[in-house]
This record gives structure tokens, C-alpha cells and sequence, in this order.
């Protein structure tokens, strides 16, 4: 019924564009009419028609929705992935296809799933309904208007004789209708500009609202979002390590229950792991794995990002998502930091006396750190203690550092920057804006783009041409699929890290990867 209103608003607009066309008082104001009509018409096709249809699909979708949880309760994903068509929307039921791919090439890397939203989303949408076309529409419609005016005007005004009385009352005629041709044009296209904003903008409306609705019910009752679905494994993570950590012997230094003998919930939490992590630094429990940074056109490794892991002496190993933001809460993050660093500066230089060629690898350099420590210093102690050249470390700086502690971050950036290094900014979510926005900006050597952050065509397109006008480097992270590979090398990025290309991996594994030969 709804859909069958939204054409019903949309054919006022048509026949009101006819109306004043028939009814236009000459062959002159009947053309430009005429155009007007077959510009709203071309409008209506090209996007009134389809946000139209894209409403109906989100309505579509939500019924299956309700359709899917009565047919699978415990698992509606398994329905919704039998129904043939979902939206109902032809563009829509191909999005979410490629969805539904993606989905399941996730859960077999048991990676965190993307979001619905990351697929269907407004900007996916504007750009399938030409959206910028659709909006010049009410401003060509007052254009023509105003061209109407222009013509009749001059058509009147030419035509004026004073040569004699009746050639005078003739061209006093020609001039009232050219007058005439003017106004009519000019009200004709006000009128259907005003007609045809009204009701694309409400039709617009109405679909993001429908797109609203389908996407929240979508997460909360298919799969949900990217934020919850983590927020839930960081949970199971640590119910796992507290109820591993009850059948240890109570003996190393800290409590699992309170007085009353129940379990800590969050400052429970860190009272149980601080403990433990402080022995594990002691006892070189903490090491770290290595991402390869590939050239996207060569599938060659140039480089690698070291990320911290914890290999309990009893756990196991246990993700960072349990124990990082225990010490960033209070302030030992920036302890750990330099212990991996060291660790990192360690390996190089045991490569480097093996007589190997190491790839860069780049450390990690958070908000806290800038803050806690006199970096600079830090790692000067700490390259000339291994005796590194630069070109085997490289910083990636954390993206809220230049945010938040700009004249730090800068003044650290230009330090490595003097002695050699390579520094990138690291995180980066494509708005430029944010960091130029100072007195000063980052004279970073690259721009590693966080993928988790764009919408893929139209983001990746806009960043990178944004990137090359500024003459700033770019590098992604977060690849996996084919499809942002591809994207990234049509746009001239061609160095990047992702799960697509290879999970963070022990320091064996990737020196395997290497297939070094000695010098």
C-alpha cells in the first residue's frame, strides 16, 4: 500500500509538469514545458523509482526476517541463507548475496563478521540511484525557468518598433507575449522544482528510515553488529581465562574470590590478570607475532607489523582483546609496549648476525605511550644497544595520538624522522581534515588506511584521490577479499596487510614465509 502512495506522490509531480504544458499559452512556453516534463520523467526513472523500490525491499527483507526466526529459532542466519529473494530488489538481493559470501568465508577463518551495514548502506544506495544526478534536478528545473524568462524577454523586446502607430501597437503586442512566455516559464519551472524536491526528499526519507528499521532488526535478530560481536567475544574470552585461572593452584600471588567467595566481575577482572601478566613479563610469557605487509601487485612480503600475544605458561595463549585493556585502564600498557619493542630490536638483529636481508618491521606506538615515555630517548637506547640501521624499524603511530596529543606525537615523528626512520600514521580512518586541521600537520611518510572504516568503492576512491592531490602515501590494512585488493590497485595503493593476504603469525612461521638465503 505504501509503495503504491510513493507513485502516486511521484505521478502529482508528473502530471502537474503535463498540466502546465498543455496549458502553457504558446508553442514557445509548450517547449520548455515539454523538456521539463521529460527531465521530471528521466528524474523519476533514474531515482525516484528506485528509492521507491529500495523502501520495498527493506519492508521485504524484515518480513523474511520475522519469517526466518518462527522457521529457525536458534540460528534465523540458516533460514534467511535459504530464501532466494530476500529484498525482493533485484540491485539489493545482489548486494546482499555478496554479503552472504562474505559471511561465510568469516565464519570459516572464524573472523568477527562484517555488519549488514557495511554492505547495505545509505552511501551503497545514493550511488545505485543517482542520487547526485537526481538532486541537480529541482535546480536545472528552475534553470530552464529562468532561461524561459530570458528568451521571452528578448523575443519581446526585439521584436519593438516605433517606425509607425500600427507597427508600434504590434510590437506592444509581440513584447505582452514575450512578458507572457516569461512569467509562465519561470512559475512553470519554480513550481515543479518545488514539486519534484518535495516529494524526492520525502520519498528519500522514508527509505532510510525503512533502511533504519531493517538493519536494527537485521543485527538484533540475525547478526548483529561488528561493536556487539566483539564486545561478546571479549566477554567469552575472559569467562574462559577466569574459569581457567579457578583450577590454578592459589598460591602465585593473588585471589580469585572476595570475602564472601564469589568472583570479581570487572575489577575482578584486573585484580586476577595483573598478577598473572606482571609474572608473565618476568617470565618472557609475552612475545610477538608478525603480519606480512605485501606489495598487492607482486604478492611479494616488503614488510611486517609486529602485534603483541601472550603465551601463558597454563592458558595457553590468550588474545590481546583480554589483557590490553586491562593495562591501558591503568596505565601499564606503555610497560609491555617497550618489552615488545625490545623484543622486536632483538629478533632484527639476531636475523641481521644470521646474515639475512629482514624485511622493516613496524612497532606499534600508542596515544600512552607519547604520553608515559621520552620515546625518542627510549629507542635511541634501544637501537644503539642492537646496533640497527633504520631501515629495518619502522613506527606506526597511532592515529588518537596526533588527535589528542598533537605537539608530542609531532615532535616525536620529526625525531625518527632526522635519525631515518620511517613512521606511518597508523589507523587511518580517510578523514584528512582531522589531522590538518592544527596549525601543523603530519609529515608522515605513509597513511596506513583502516579498511573496517570505508565503504569500499566510493571511500577508497575519494581517500586515495584526496591522497595523491595532497602527495601523501597510502597503505591499507584490514584486506579480505579479492574485491579491496582490486579496488586498492585501481586506485594506485599497492601495499597493504590483511587477514585476504595472511593472519599475524609466530616469528617461525613467517621466517618460513621469508624463504631467506644467507648472504
Amino acid at each position: 500500500m505504501k509503495k503504491w502512495i510513493s507513485y502516486g506522490a511521484f505521478l502529482i509531480v508528473v502530471g502537474a509538469a503535463v498540466a502546465l504544458t498543455v496549458l502553457a499559452p504558446d508553442i514557445l512556453s509548450r517547449i520548455f514545458g515539454g523538456v521539463m516534463t521529460g527531465i521530471v520523467v528521466v528524474g523519476g526513472f533514474l531515482g525516484v523509482f528506485p528509492v521507491i523500490n529500495y523502501s520495498a525491499g527493506f519492508n521485504h527483507a524484515a518480513r523474511n526476517i520475522l519469517t526466518a526466526q518462527k522457521t529457525q529459532t536458534s540460528m534465523p542466519w540458516l533460514a534467511v541463507v535459504k530464501m532466494d529473494n530476500f529484498f525482493n530488489q533485484r540491485v539489493l538481493d545482489r548486494l546482499f548475496e555478496q554479503y552472504r559470501e562474505k559471511v561465510e568465508e568469516e565464519r570459516k577463518n572464524n573472523m568477527i563478521i562484517e555488519g549488514i551495514d557495511e554492505m547495505i548502506n545509505e552511501e551503497e544506495i545514493s550511488v545505485r540511484c543517482w542520487q547526485g544526478v537526481v538532486l541537480q534536478i529541482p535546480g536545472t528545473l528552475t534553470g530552464l525557468g529562468l532561461l524561459g524568462t530570458f528568451i521571452g524577454l528578448i523575443t519581446g523586446i526585439s521584436s519593438v518598433q516605433i517606425s509607425s502607430v500600427d507597427a508600434t501597437l504590434a510590437s506592444i503586442q509581440t513584447l505582452f507575449d514575450g512578458i507572457r512566455v516569461a512569467f509562465y516559464t519561470s512559475i512553470s519551472g519554480v513550481i515543479l522544482s518545488v514539486l519534484f524536491n518535495i516529494v524526492y526528499k520525502f520519498l528519500w526519507n522514508i527509505m532510510l528510515r525503512d533502511l533504519g528499521m531493517f538493519t536494527a532488526s537485521f543485527q538484533r535478530n540475525i547478526i548483529p553488529s561488528v561493536e556487539e560481536q566483539e564486545r561478546y567475544s571479549q566477554k567469552k574470552d575472559m569467562e574462559k581465562i577466569q574459569d581457567k585461572l579457578k583450577h590454578l593452584p592459589r598460591n602465585e600471588g593473588y585471589s580469585l574470590a572476595n570475602s564472601n567467595g564469589a568472583m570479581f566481575s570487572n575489577a575482578g577482572s584486573e585484580s586476577v590478570l595483573m598478577p598473572q601478566i606482571m609474572t608473565g613479563l618476568k617470565n618472557g610469557e609475552f612475545t610477538f607475532y608478525l603480519q606480512p605487509r605485501f606489495d598487492l601487485n607482486t604478492q611479494r612480503i616488503t614488510g611486517a607489523e609486529a602485534l603483541v600475544r601472550w603465551n601463558h605458561a597454563k592458558l595457553g595463549l590468550i588474545a590481546p582483546s583480554v589483557f590490553i585493556p586491562i593495562l591501558e585502564k591503568n596505565g601499564y600498557i606503555a610497560k609491555l609496549d617497550q618489552y615488545i619493542w625490545d623484543k622486536v630490536c632483538a629478533k632484527i638483529r639476531e636475523w641481521v648476525d644470521a646474515g639475512l636481508h629482514p624485511v622493516p618491521i613496524a612497532v606499534n606506538i600508542s596515544k600512552t605511550d607519547v604520553l608515559a615515555l621520552d620515546i625518542s630517548e627510549v629507542f635511541t637506547d634501544m637501537i644503539q644497544k642492537y646496533r640497527l640501521p633504520p631501515k629495518y624499524v619502522e613506527f606506526d603511530i597511532a592515529q588518537n595520538a596526533y588527535l589528542e596529543s598533537r605537539n608530542v606525537a609531532l615532535q616525536f615523528e620529526k625525531t625518527l624522522q632526522q635519525r631515518g626512520f620511517r613512521v606511518v600514521v597508523d589507523g587511518f580512518k580517510g578523514a584528512f581534515f582531522e589531522l590538518y586541521s592544527g596549525e601543523e600537520a603530519p609529515c608522515a611518510d605513509a597513511y596506513k588506511l583502516d579498511l573496517r572504516f570505508c565503504h569500499e568503492d566510493v571511500n577508497i576512491t575519494s581517500i586515495a584521490e584526496q591522497a595523491r592531490n595532497m602527495q601523501v602515501d597510502l597503505m591499507a590494512e584490514g584486506i579480505e577479499s579479492m574485491k579491496q585488493m582490486s579496488l586498492l590497485r585501481k586506485n594506485g595503493i599497492t601495499e597493504g596487510q590483511g587477514f585476504y593476504l595472511s593472519k599475524p603469525v609466530p616469528i617461525e612461521e613467517f621466517e618460513k614465509m621469508m624463504n631467506w638465503r644467507e648472504e
